[in-house]
């Protein structure tokens, strides 16, 4: 079994494209002027191979992905009490921590032992409920909402993480609960922990590289002109609880720590709120200048720096102008917030782009046409951030191999 790592690149950064429809990796590649480092056409996202809920890898599409030297990006469950296809039904973390998933956990660690190859591994995504109700599960057993936990006050402290299996360091669960971690983001990092426990230590997957499930960048401004702000006004009479719980479910309290993590990674979108797209407006449109988007990723950034000087990972990425895929907004929002992102937040050294799906390419569900086409204006924006600094976008992942002493740092690429 090889030990290997993704780690960034000597310059810049990693730019891939998620591929959910047939061919959003051409368009994208058409548009960039460049290969892209990861994904493959062939396995262009995470949403692959689950059955009932429980993930595994296609192997021989894995092996065509690599064998076309784009990178892959591999995802256990969702970490959070709900009911999607990507965890199964009853799914919630504390029944992860007993163990109860661990046979099904075999079978995937079974497949990533025989591919044998490098992979970003998520042990779960977006636990970016953060003002949401599914943010890894509140209450005694972790199946209470965020809701219920702050309308009964009870966000704190429910949350008793269990003895660490045999083996496993005895801190494993340290600062997984207390007085200022909410229950739901306690879970999730415990969960994390679990995790690579499991497939590190217990399975003996070395070919791993694991990122934090993508925090979600919110909303920042100022201290009144934020979402935490806005979201804590719905709990009517539990304002001030409200707020507090939100502003504690933030990325320090939440990440698991260096030895459980080689790339934090973020989800972070430019948006706007378009009437015509959303059912709760009426009559107006609310646009946020790019400006307070890149002050938002700021605040993040800043507490992922408080706890960590890894590479950063944006693994889901978008400078949409709602659903229109040509205009000035759209390329001034590319222009700025990945110019931002380039050459203002130095810890970020790999983005994963966006790409669209009927499912939630709708009104009130996620109407944003984050992919970047060839011949649009949001195209000619990027081409120009390429054609100032080619260097800064690679388009191979480099690959360490601590064993072979002589070749310590690989660049890979096809035979």
């Amino acid at each position: 079994m090889i030990m290997a790592k993704i780690i960034p690149p000597d310059y810049g950064i990693y730019l891939g494209q998620y591929e959910w429809t047939a061919g959003d990796i051409s368009t994208f590649e058409s548009a960039y002027g460049k290969s892209v480092s990861h994904f493959s056409s062939s396995r262009g996202h995470w949403g692959l191979e689950y059955v009932s809920g429980h993930p595994h890898l296609a192997l021989s599409t894995a092996k065509t992905a690599w064998d076309t030297g784009k990178g892959l990006l591999v995802q256990c469950y969702n970490t959070y009490a709900g009911t999607n296809d990507e965890h199964p039904s009853g799914y919630t973390n504390d029944l992860l921590l007993a163990g109860t998933y661990d046979a099904n956990l075999a079978i995937l660690a079974a497949d990533l032992r025989a591919f044998n190859n490098p992979v970003w591994f998520q042990c779960g995504r977006e636990p970016n409920g953060v003002g949401q109700d599914y943010i890894g599960g509140f209450g005694t057993d972790g199946t209470q909402s965020l809701a219920t936990a702050i309308t009964n006050n009870t966000a704190y402290n429910q949350f008793t993480p269990p003895s660490p299996p045999a083996g496993a360091p005895s801190n494993l669960y340290s600062g997984c609960s207390g007085s200022s971690i909410p229950d739901g983001v306690g879970r999730v990092k415990a969960a994390q922990r679990y995790l690579y426990d499991f497939f590190v230590r217990r399975q003996g997957c070395t070919n791993l590289t694991f990122d934090s499930q993508g925090w979600n960048v919110r909303y920042y401004k100022d201290s009144v002109d934020n979402q935490d702000k806005y979201d804590s006004n719905d709990y009517v009479g539990n304002e001030a609880y409200a707020l507090q719980v939100l502003q504690d479910c933030n990325f320090a309290n939440f990440y698991p720590g260096d030895d459980y993590c080689d790339w934090p990674s973020l989800t972070f979108y430019t948006l706007d709120y378009y009437d015509a797209n959303w059912t709760w407006l009426s009559g107006s449109d609310i646009l946020y200048p790019t400006s307070d988007w890149i002050n938002s990723l700021s605040v993040t950034y800043n507490q992922i720096q408080s706890v960590t000087n890894k590479p950063i990972l944006l693994t889901e990425c978008g400078f949409p102008d709602g659903m229109n895929s040509n205009t000035t907004r759209g390329a001034n929002r590319v222009t700025d917030a990945l110019g931002a992102i380039l050459y203002q937040f130095p810890q970020i050294r790999a983005i994963n782009m966006w790409a669209d799906h009927t499912s939630w390419f709708q009104n009130d569900i996620f109407p944003y046409n984050c992919l970047i086409a060839s011949g649009t204006t949001q195209a000619t924006a990027l081409q120009a951030l390429v054609t100032a600094d080619p260097k800064m976008f690679n388009t191979k992942l480099k690959y360490s191999y601590p064993r072979k002493v002589a070749f310590a740092s690989v660049n890979w690429s096809p035979k």
